[in-house]
């Protein structure tokens, strides 16, 4: 479907509705960005692209949450409706701890399990580990299709060890400028390695790390170079004094695509595939999302798990955003709180698309039966 006009409304009343903002004209500038916030929403809901779905989704739910508290009346502070500063690769520093942990995560027992092996019982029971030589500490690739909670797991992981957690976009680990990409890595393992538990999470993992010769990214000289000191880097390093666990955990909807170089032993040998979530976790994710909010009584939310079977984790909670989104909007034209309905379920669905195909699952679980991990 081409989404080209609408797109160009949405920026047209996007546009306008941040400069009479600027303006101090509060009233018809909330019109203006109401619409815009429809418009995208109309977007994600029409798209069949994840990450067109998943931005537009965010610059609705972004828009409205200005509104609600900027166009009000005259706001005590005005903010950006353009949303935060963009976060500059070289600023190496751990995410703000949470309250994450595995209770949080549905689902997903057998991942849990190796997670517990490999990381939380060595930190929990040293001695016994040092007797069978296992240090509190891995190589972690965490690997399945988009949307399945890979990054959810990892901080969850930080959680359950109280780690800092420092969370990488492979992609801005890459510098068009010669050499700076390779001292990106090394201060992002230095400083890491100064705090008593650390993990290092590489999302995208495999716009780095993709098989060199077969076209992709890497096979320029920068890249080769990155390739390089980022093996060495995996190979070579070691606790100081301060740091008692290091952990490094990539991420991957293409596991296939990897270089066989980065997934050997001593490296990214320990594969965990994160699949979709079953029924129980499916509930437990439409409860989070929607339960203790205003609500028809002929919604059922078991049944709506039931309907998103085959779905990830991370589409679930964006169908769940946009029937909130629905009801949200209804209530700000309604000047008054509305019940989410099952028209808003219905809506929701009936315009949604599972991204994840029997054909892309097939391909995870031949490279699960072929992992040595």
């Amino acid at each position: 479907m081409n989404n080209q006009p609408t797109i160009e409304a949405y920026k047209s009343f996007s546009r306008r509705g941040k400069e009479l903002y600027a303006a101090g004209n509060f009233t018809e500038a909330r019109e203006a960005l109401l619409k815009a916030a429809e418009l995208a929403n109309k977007i994600s809901v029409e798209s069949s692209s994840y990450e067109v779905r998943m931005e537009y989704h965010r610059a609705a739910a972004s828009l409205l949450d200005f509104i609600k508290k900027s166009c009000s009346g005259a706001p005590a502070k005005r903010v950006s409706p353009a949303g935060a500063e963009e976060k500059k690769p070289s600023d190496i520093r751990p995410e703000k701890k949470g309250a994450v942990t595995f209770a949080d995560v549905a689902g997903l027992e057998d991942v849990k399990e190796q997670i517990r092996y490999k990381v939380i019982e060595p930190l929990k029971n040293p001695a016994l580990a040092a007797m069978y030589k296992i240090e509190p500490g891995a190589k972690i690739l965490l690997y399945g299709p988009p949307g399945t909670g890979k990054t959810f797991i990892a901080r969850a992981i930080a959680g359950e060890v109280d780690a800092e957690f420092y969370a990488v976009n492979c992609q801005d680990l890459i510098s068009k400028y010669m050499g700076d990409s390779s001292k990106k890595l090394d201060e992002l393992f230095e400083t890491a390695q100064k705090n008593e538990r650390a993990i290092i999470f590489f999302d995208e993992f495999d716009s780095v790390a993709s098989k060199r010769g077969d076209g992709t990214d890497g096979v320029d000289a920068e890249m080769a170079r990155f390739v390089a000191t980022f093996l060495t880097k995996v190979d070579g390093f070691k606790r100081s004094e301060t740091n008692k666990m290091l952990l490094l955990i990539a991420a991957t909807n293409r596991p296939w695509a990897l270089d066989s170089a980065m997934l050997r032993g001593g490296r990214f040998d320990t594969h965990i595939y994160v699949g979709v979530p079953d029924q129980a976790a499916r509930e437990f994710l439409v409860g989070r999302e929607l339960k203790g909010l205003p609500m028809d009584e002929d919604v059922d939310l078991a049944k709506l798990a039931s309907v998103l079977a085959g779905y990830g984790g991370g589409d679930i909670a964006a169908i769940c955003g946009k029937i909130k989104l629905n009801a949200y909007m209804r209530s700000l034209r309604a000047g008054a709180p509305q019940n989410i309905s099952r028209d808003d379920c219905n809506r929701v669905l009936l315009a949604s698309h599972n991204m994840i195909t029997p054909e892309e699952l097939a391909k995870f679980e031949k490279f699960r039966a072929g992992s040595a991990g």
